[in-house]
């Protein structure tokens, strides 16, 4: 019997779990390193799209995330300074007939015990945590990866290495893409909160998924665990970069810096905005698509090979994708580890580049003002809900 291929994962996010999931299906024994200590709530709410959710079904994951996740039963959009509505999508059983799939919504750290849970039932996989990748050494035979636990430095030896470590990805920079292509400012800032069922506004507790369109801004939310919480995401315009902060994600702000933005907004919008007692902030980046995602035995996923804007709610369902591809690389080429990591960039290179795209045009579609603004509130009403999943088909 041939020895199994070792890969080694950096970053245990969504598309780290996922990736060990996959890779673990087709053959291959893995070692995911994930720098944090502690695998916590950071980031609430996202939204999983058919497109992820047909890859988790694929591998087998959907049963176990669908324990966690709501479907929506549909997306309103509506204005946020009257509250006037401007088109809706339906969802919910509508979704699934049309794309295959469900439409769901989930608290990120719901789906990450529903992967964690998954990893753990694979006998090939193997995490760790608290061990931050400093490092590798490629050679002909594998690739070295040394990992910082406290003043201590581990080495582990693996047949490939996949970079699942994020938007300022080590990975990237140590296999020549982090340096000459640096995150790209988008200029505005995200503002993420729970809000307790007993302190939101009835409405908000409806399971739909919610839009609302202003100057320079947006708000979206959606109510997840079942109805306990409502995730709200509230995205402004403003200059703040996060230089010097370490972790983009756990930046704590005061509720009074976010309610000024929305203080011309209808009642009901800005209720659920003084509704939330605690906010994280972070400054939304992303990168120029790039064709080169790996080389011979290292190959990038996720935000660390394609941070978006979250303008179109892919971050998490393109990881997803790539988790899927990557393990049906290595299903269709074995033990040629460059022919399957080849496969696996010439099936997602294009693909999580066009959706970066695309979410940085619907984020100035979202932001738009004045004439441009009632142009597009216009538009909206006039597509009305056939028109609008039309556009969705291609995602």
């Amino acid at each position: 019997m041939s020895k199994k291929l070792h890969a080694i994962i950096a970053g245990a996010g969504v598309g780290g779990l996922t990736a060990a999931v996959a890779l673990a299906r087709a053959g291959l024994r893995v070692t995911l390193l994930e720098r944090a200590s502690v695998l916590g709530e950071v980031g609430a709410g996202l939204q999983l799209a058919p497109n992820a959710t047909s890859c988790l079904a694929r591998l087998g994951l959907l049963d176990r995330v669908s324990v966690f996740a709501s479907a929506p039963e549909q997306l309103r959009i509506r204005r946020g300074r009257d509250g006037k509505e401007l088109t809706r999508v339906p969802l919910g059983p509508i979704a699934d007939f049309r794309w295959g799939a469900p439409w769901f919504v989930i608290h990120r750290a719901d789906l990450q015990r529903a992967l964690l849970e998954a990893c753990a039932a694979e006998s090939d996989i193997t995490l760790h945590t608290g061990l931050a990748v400093t490092g590798f050494a490629l050679s002909s035979n594998g690739v070295e990866v040394g990992a910082r636990n406290g003043d201590d430095i581990e080495r582990i030896e693996g047949d490939l290495l996949i970079g699942a470590d994020g938007l300022r990805s080590l990975v990237r920079e140590r296999i020549g893409l982090g340096m000459g292509d640096a995150p790209v400012w988008s200029g505005r800032t995200a503002w993420r909160a729970v809000v307790p069922a007993k302190l939101a506004p009835p409405e908000a507790l409806r399971l739909e998924t919610n839009l609302w369109l202003g100057p320079r801004t947006h708000l979206v939310h959606y109510p997840v665990r079942m109805g306990e919480l409502v995730n709200v995401v509230a995205i402004a315009e403003d200059g703040w970069r996060a230089e010097g902060v370490d972790d983009l994600w756990s930046v704590a702000a005061e509720p009074a810096e976010i309610s000024p933005s929305f203080n011309t907004w209808c009642d009901e919008a800005r209720g659920l905005v003084i509704a939330a007692r605690q906010w994280l902030r972070w400054p939304l980046f992303d990168r120029n698509p790039v064709r080169r995602w790996r080389n011979e035995r290292v190959a990038l996923l996720g935000d660390a090979a394609h941070p978006m804007l979250p303008f179109f709610a892919q971050g998490a369902a393109q990881a997803i994708e790539d988790a899927a591809a990557l393990g049906d690389a290595f299903h269709a080429h074995g033990g040629n580890i460059n022919a399957a990591l080849a496969a696996y960039e010439d099936t997602r290179a294009s693909r999580a580049g066009a959706v970066v795209i695309a979410s940085r045009r619907q984020g100035a579609v979202y932001h738009m003002r004045g004439p441009m603004g009632l142009a597009r509130d216009f538009v909206m009403r006039r597509l009305g809900p056939e028109r609008m999943m039309n556009r969705l088909d291609w995602l």
